[in-house]
C-alpha cells in the first residue's frame, strides 16, 4: 500500500506529491517520512536546535536507527552553531550516524550549505525552506515562520538520495572538500523531465539552479514569486523587469516582518525599479515570511533557495522544478492567500518612506545581505522588524 501523507495530493509525471503549507503539516510531513522509513533515511539541515522540535526530532531518530534502519543526519556548522555535537550522542550510540557539513574554522567557514532535506528509502523526500527548530512548527506564537515544503515520491529520489551520498562523501568528518563540491555541482544533471533536481553552490559562476530559472525567464509570460530575502543579481532583475513588463499580473510577495533586520531594507532598495516596470509587489504581514516558491507560467520552483546573490551564487541549495499547470495554477492559489494578507507596495507608500536616511540604509543593507551570512544578518538592527 502506497504511503500516506499530509498536505495537497498531486500526480505528476509518475510521481506523488503532497504540498505541505501549515506548520502542523509541515511537522507532521517529517514525522510521517522518518516513521515511514524501513531501510535508510538521511537528512541535511541548515539549522537545527536543542528545543522542543529538535528534541522531538532527535528521540524519533534515535528510535528509528534502533529498529535498524541507516539513519544519517548531516548538519550545516554555521547555520547551527548554537547546538553541541554532544547533543547528537544518542542517535550515534542508537548507531545512526551524525556529523557536521563543515568546521567554523579554515576555509571551510565560508562554505554555508542552506539545504534542507529528508529522504526515506531512497523512495520518499521532503525539501522545502524551513528547519529544525520551533519557529518553523507553529510553536514561536506570531513570531512562527510562514513557510512551505514539498513531498516528492517516485523514481527520481533515487537521484536525490545518490547526491545526498556525495555530500556525505565530500564533508566526512567535518572537512568540507570544495574541489569536490564545485565537482558535483558542475557535474549534476538535473534531468529532463517534469520533475527536475537544481542544485546550487560555489561555482564562481551562477548556480546551476540559478541559470535554470534565469532561462525561465528569458522566455516567461509571468511570474508569481514569494521570497523571504531578496537581493538579486542584476542580470536576473533584468529578466524580471522584462517579464513585468510583458504581463501586469505578474507579482512578488516580500517579507514585511523578519528576525534579519537588513534583509527588508535589501529588498526595498529594488522596489521603484520594479514598480515603473509594472510588477505588483506586497509585504506579507501576519507572521515572518521564510518561503521560497517561485512559478513562471507553468514551472513551479520550491526548496532552500532565496533570490540573493548568496543563494545564487555561493550557498548550496536544492531547488525541485515541477512543470506541471495544474500544480501550478494551485500554488497561484496559494499565492493569492499570502497576497490577501499582505500591503501593497505602492509609488506614494515608497515616497512617502523614502529619505536620504532610509536610501543609505539601504544600500547598507543590501550590501549587508549579500556579502555575509543569514546569521550574521540577524544580528544588525534596522528597526524595521515591523513594515512602516
Amino acid at each position: 500500500m502506497a504511503a500516506k501523507f499530509p498536505g495537497t495530493h498531486f500526480q505528476v509525471a509518475g510521481h506523488e506529491l503532497y504540498l505541505v503549507h501549515t506548520p502542523t503539516d509541515r511537522l507532521e510531513a517529517m514525522i510521517c517520512l522518518i516513521q515511514t522509513a524501513q531501510k535508510s533515511l538521511r537528512i541535511f539541515f541548515y539549522m537545527f536546535a536543542g528545543d522542543e522540535t529538535g528534541k522531538q526530532v532527535l528521540d524519533m531518530l534515535v528510535e528509528t536507527a534502533r529498529r535498524g534502519v541507516k539513519v544519517q543526519l548531516i548538519i550545516d556548522s554555521f547555520g547551527s552553531g548554537d547546538i553541541s555535537d554532544r547533543f547528537f550522542d544518542p542517535l550515534v550510540e542508537a548507531g545512526g550516524h551524525y556529523h557536521c557539513f563543515s568546521t567554523r574554522k579554515g576555509f571551510g567557514y565560508f562554505i554555508r550549505n542552506h539545504q534542507k532535506m529528508v529522504i526515506a528509502d531512497d523512495t520518499h523526500a521532503l525539501v522545502g525552506g524551513f528547519n529544525i527548530t520551533d519557529q518553523y512548527f507553529g510553536r514561536h506564537g506570531d513570531d512562527s515562520w510562514e513557510d512551505l515544503g514539498l513531498i516528492v515520491s517516485g523514481p527520481e529520489v533515487v537521484r536525490l538520495a545518490k547526491y545526498y551520498e556525495e555530500l556525505d562523501r565530500i564533508s566526512e568528518g567535518g572537512k568540507v572538500r570544495y574541489r569536490g563540491i564545485r565537482h558535483v555541482i558542475r557535474n549534476w544533471r538535473p534531468g529532463i523531465g517534469e520533475i527536475q533536481w537544481l542544485l546550487g553552490g560555489p561555482t564562481n559562476r551562477i548556480s546551476p539552479w540559478a541559470l535554470t530559472f534565469k532561462r525561465s525567464l528569458e522566455v516567461g509570460k509571468r511570474f508569481d514569486i514569494v521570497s523571504a530575502y531578496f537581493s538579486p543579481s542584476q542580470t536576473i532583475l533584468r529578466r524580471m523587469a522584462r517579464v513585468a513588463r510583458r504581463n501586469k499580473g505578474s507579482r512578488l510577495v516580500m517579507a514585511g516582518k523578519t528576525d534579519n533586520g537588513a534583509t527588508i531594507p535589501a529588498a526595498r532598495l529594488l522596489y521603484r525599479y520594479l514598480l515603473k516596470r509594472k510588477a505588483r509587489i506586497y509585504e506579507f504581514q501576519p507572521r515572518p515570511l521564510h518561503m521560497k516558491l517561485m512559478v513562471i507560467d507553468d514551472a513551479v520552483y520550491i526548496g532552500s533557495a532565496n533570490l540573493d546573490v548568496r543563494s545564487l551564487f555561493i550557498n548550496l541549495e536544492i531547488m525541485v522544478r515541477i512543470k506541471d499547470a495544474n500544480f501550478a495554477n494551485h500554488v497561484r492559489t496559494l499565492i493569492d492567500g499570502l497576497v490577501e494578507q499582505s500591503e501593497e507596495q505602492t509609488r506614494i507608500l515608497l515616497k512617502h518612506r523614502d529619505s536620504w536616511w532610509s536610501r543609505f540604509k539601504a544600500g547598507m543593507a543590501y550590501f549587508l545581505v549579500n556579502s555575509v551570512d543569514y546569521t550574521v544578518g540577524r544580528r544588525i538592527k534596522f528597526g524595521l522588524l515591523r513594515n512602516r
